[in-house]
């Protein structure tokens, strides 16, 4: 599984687990107004924390099997006519060159099976793959044969969870350990509570996820506990961090994640044409290249300062986030401009953090509201409680930069 578009792709898809309701009132107008004073967590606080965190693993894992990439990779297989054609007439060589072109068309998935009246016909992807997908192959309405397909698999989801939780997983199938990046002993691990590895006390919890082609995977998240000090916050303050932090992580995903900045890294170093148009002073063709290279994917926005102007811009004019500044060099060695560009926009961050959350998320340069999901009261607190249309909110945010160098800040309003 590819890792952004991939993380876009399947994060922004996850069935909802906890609803908020009563958002918004229709036609309503309304501030924001101090919510009673906190009650410490206290002892409640490491449930807090992880039930939280954890959810959202199950979230990553529901999107898996009922998200939109799901359904969407299951109709392309679907409607594939020269698949479906080469399975009725037992044609296993164009059944095969099919298989591959749906493996490597960049639809995600990452195993497919495929049989007739249950005889295995093709098998093609990674070896250690989870929640299988079935689906139909028809021909003139008539089935002809059936699939089993999937667009995740263990380590792709061992390193969405590390990456956007912060939780080691380890995966096992009857009773053996199948996958893990934290060295547990063989005891089975609990359903939840408290486990310790290497002396190291880390919260558990667990469930079950099909695995591919059948049977059942049993997949534990494990927590570092929080620090002591977080006891001292309300249990909602508690749930509103580890969501912000959250947020925060997918944030940090635009700026590092491979599959966001690695094509147009990639495209940046190897556009030898443009830091040649640079040295040359042919501010023209410099701007050709950039409309080129962002209309060839990969870009949000492109843009080339050269001698402390703007020499090309290009890419789409809505809000976008994590800006990144790269130096272009030119054949010789010599730096001839600065590349600054950004590949998420703040819409679809705003989305893909409340698909994970399930909260209210909303971006705002100043007062002014860049994205959200909805308008919220006039001003927000950075930390703590918030009362909003007759709904109650505990607020945490960071702060965030907007293309191509303002300050924004990222508020997420978990439930009061």
């Amino acid at each position: 599984m590819t890792q952004r578009a991939r993380i876009a792709t399947s994060l922004f898809s996850i069935a909802a687990i906890v609803a908020i309701v009563a958002l918004l009132v229709a036609g309503a107008t309304g501030g924001g107004a101090a919510a009673a004073p906190p009650v410490a967590c206290g002892a409640a606080t490491d449930a807090t924390y992880f039930s939280t965190a954890f959810a959202v693993a199950l979230r990553i894992s529901a999107g898996e099997l009922g998200g939109t990439a799901v359904h969407r990779d299951r109709r392309t297989i679907e409607a594939d006519r020269v698949l479906a054609n080469a399975v009725a007439t037992n044609d296993l060589a164009t059944v095969r060159s099919e298989v591959l072109v749906l493996v490597y068309n960049h639809e995600h998935i990452v195993r497919l099976r495929v049989l007739r009246n249950g005889q295995l016909l093709d098998d093609y992807g990674g070896p250690l793959v989870l929640a299988p997908v079935t689906g139909s192959l028809r021909v003139g309405g008539a089935v002809v044969g059936t699939f089993v397909m999937s667009i995740q698999d263990d380590l792709g989801y061992q390193k969405l969870a590390e990456r956007l939780i912060g939780a080691h997983t380890v995966m096992r199938y009857q009773g053996q350990t199948v996958m893990r990046d934290l060295a547990v002993a063989a005891a089975p691990l609990p359903a939840q509570g408290v486990t310790a590895v290497g002396g190291v006390p880390y919260l558990v919890g667990s469930f079950d996820i099909g695995r591919f082609p059948s049977g059942t995977l049993r997949v534990s998240i494990l927590l570092h506990r929080p620090p002591a000090a977080l006891a001292r916050s309300s249990c909602a303050q508690v749930r509103a961090d580890v969501l912000a932090d959250i947020a925060e992580r997918a944030y940090d995903e635009a700026e590092s994640g491979q599959s966001f900045v690695g094509p147009p890294l990639t495209a940046l170093a190897r556009a030898s044409s443009l830091t040649a148009a640079l040295a040359a002073g042919d501010d023209a063709a410099a701007s050709a290249i950039v409309k080129t290279m962002v209309a060839a994917g990969g870009f949000a926005r492109l843009r080339v300062v050269a001698g402390g102007r703007v020499v090309a811009d290009a890419g789409v004019s809505i809000p976008l986030l994590a800006p990144l500044t790269r130096p272009l060099v030119d054949a010789g060695g010599h730096v001839v401009g600065q590349a600054v560009f950004a590949v998420q926009n703040a819409h679809g961050y705003a989305d893909l953090v409340h698909d994970l959350a399930r909260v209210p998320v909303l971006v705002r340069a100043g007062a002014r509201q860049l994205a959200g999901t909805f308008a919220g009261p006039a001003t927000l607190p950075s930390s703590g409680p918030i009362s909003y249309l007759g709904v109650h909110y505990q607020v945490a945010s960071f702060a965030g930069v907007q293309f191509p160098g303002a300050h924004v800040r990222i508020y997420v309003l978990g439930p009061g």
